[in-house]
């Protein structure tokens, strides 16, 4: 869905999602701090190699953000693993 790069991508992430769902990003619930530390996540990519990759859920959509800083969010109902299930719906059984 959207990408980005940014120095902060906590605020890159606020400001994509509340563009995709036509909100302001003050309306966003639960905030973003809520379910992910923003300023560990600026540290990570600070600090991290290319090969940094982190994925998390936020407000229905996969946030995945990339050692440069990249952002790229993902609606979750666009997510599906090789049987066709959601990551949510699969079992592992």
């Amino acid at each position: 869905m959207g990408t980005g790069v940014s120095s902060q991508p906590s605020h890159s992430i606020v400001t994509q999602i509340a563009e995709i769902e036509g909100v302001d990003p003050a309306d966003l619930e639960p905030p973003l701090y809520a379910v992910v530390d923003p300023d560990a996540l600026e540290r990570l990519v600070d600090s991290s190699e290319a090969a940094l990759s982190i994925s998390f859920p936020y407000r229905s959509h996969r946030v995945r953000v990339d050692g440069s800083g990249a952002v790229d969010i993902t609606a979750a109902n666009q997510l599906t693993d090789a049987n066709g299930e959601s990551p949510e719906e699969s079992h592992g059984d």
